[in-house]
């Protein structure tokens, strides 16, 4: 009785699967807003074993996704008689591969024989065949051929492996103590009475890293602004700036505030940080969390409004552009992005982070600095940006912020187990 009971509470939440990917996959927002919006708009029928269900057969969907269409053909051409339709099948598969169907269940729904277990073992269908290595990276490690030609030419095929392996993984929740409110120790010793497992991030002092998947944003001290959830590698981009009690720092692109967040908690509340974006909604979420934070020190304003600052026209110490990228440092965390982005993106974002830098250099003070960084592995978005700024500003000049003293700080997911950041400094010497 409890066995059938279980395969139909199993059925109803793969229907509902597959209604969701149906959506998802043709969705133009990231794959976790679209999720966030259909939990809380039936928070009162979907409890939270079927949230988990759901939300990580989609993401898995996502970050399988050639790997489990290979299977799908592969499935649909052993049946003489198709009584699903694909994005069921599809589905089935993607549930199947995190164990949320059982081998049984999946052998009473005739879907093959050894299937079962490939998908478990990641193995890929008989039937395949490759024409070249790229090829093969593409169907084991599910991302499109042209990024995966793009970064072979450019980093080999060993390395680009491991970057991919890398992505394929389930990262890490990682999220941000606020020393404004309390302190790492203080807060592991929280996660531990609340039998959550935590250990300290290997680089950033003010990181945690959970191994295990638990909805810490429930948590009271959550509400209270004791943490955020926020990567590691984001972390260390906002300590590269060395942000100081009492500066006047420009966080041009501070869309949700992760960022200006921990600058104002590394400046104690003290100076000023003008946050700006866009997308001006944005900067509604930012008041909140700067709230719940206890920053006092952050100060949303309209972009087409900074010049009628005070603050303004004496000039920033520091000027920070988080610039909008294509994200490929991010793919881990968010797998659906593989599949929406392509090729174009690579050469509209460069005029536009050029764009944002040179319309902020203005306001940079004699001696003041300014920090470029991006979530991308493109040099296109990254050095080249650079280059071009330093080429048609004499007065600017590049700081070695590499961690051995290179040029550039970079951090490279495989090694540094965050998501991949670039981030320049540039000095404005007169």
């Amino acid at each position: 009785m409890q066995a059938q009971e279980d395969s139909r509470i199993i059925g109803a939440r793969l229907r509902t699967a597959r209604s969701l990917w149906s959506m998802a996959k043709k969705a133009t927002m990231p794959a976790d807003r679209f999720l966030s919006r259909f939990f809380f708009q039936n928070r009162k029928k979907i409890g939270s074993r079927d949230r988990k269900f759901l939300s990580e057969t989609i993401y898995n969907a996502f970050r399988h996704k050639t790997f489990l269409e290979l299977w799908l053909r592969e499935v649909l051409s052993r049946q003489n008689r198709v009584e699903r339709d694909e994005d069921e099948l599809f589905c089935i598969l993607a549930a199947a591969k995190l164990g949320f169907v059982s081998k049984s269940l999946f052998e009473e729904l005739g879907l093959g024989e050894g299937v079962y277990s490939s998908l478990r073992e990641h193995v890929l269908p008989p039937n395949f065949v490759s024409s070249s290595p790229e090829e093969t990276l593409a169907a084991v490690y599910s991302f499109p051929l042209w990024l995966v030609t793009r970064w072979t030419g450019r980093y080999g095929v060993e390395p680009t492996e491991r970057l991919l392996k890398f992505f394929l993984s389930r990262p890490l929740l990682s999220i941000r103590v606020n020393p404004l409110k309390t302190s790492r120790e203080k807060l592991i010793a929280l996660f531990q009475k609340s039998g959550i497992a935590s250990e300290p991030a290997k680089r950033s002092p003010y990181g945690l890293l959970i191994p295990e998947r638990n909805n810490v944003p429930e948590m009271p001290a959550f509400r209270e602004g004791h943490f955020e959830v926020q990567d590691e590698g984001s972390q260390l981009v906002c300590q590269k700036t060395e942000a100081k009690p009492g500066e006047f720092i420009w966080d041009v692109c501070a869309g949700g505030g992760g960022k200006s967040l921990l600058l104002a908690a590394m400046m104690e509340n003290r100076g000023r940080i003008v946050a700006t974006d866009i997308r001006a909604h944005k900067l509604d979420e930012l008041k909140k969390r700067a709230k719940r934070a206890g920053a006092f020190n952050i100060f949303p304003t309209d972009l087409n409004r900074v010049n009628e600052l005070a603050v303004t026209k004496k000039g920033f110490d520091k000027i920070l552009v988080d610039a909008p990228c294509s994200g490929t440092g991010t793919l881990a965390r968010n797998p659906d992005a593989k599949w929406r982005m392509d090729e174009s993106w690579l050469q509209k974002f460069p005029a536009e982070q050029t764009e944002i830098i040179e319309k902020a250099l203005p306001y940079l003070k004699k001696n003041g600095k300014l920090y470029y960084a991006t979530c991308s592995l493109e040099p296109a978005e990254n050095e080249r940006v650079v280059e071009k700024i330093l080429e048609t500003h004499p007065e600017m000049k590049c700081l070695p912020c590499g961690v051995s003293g290179e040029s550039f700080f970079r951090l490279w997911p495989p090694e540094s187990r965050t998501d991949g950041f670039f981030m320049a400094i540039m000095e404005k010497t007169q």
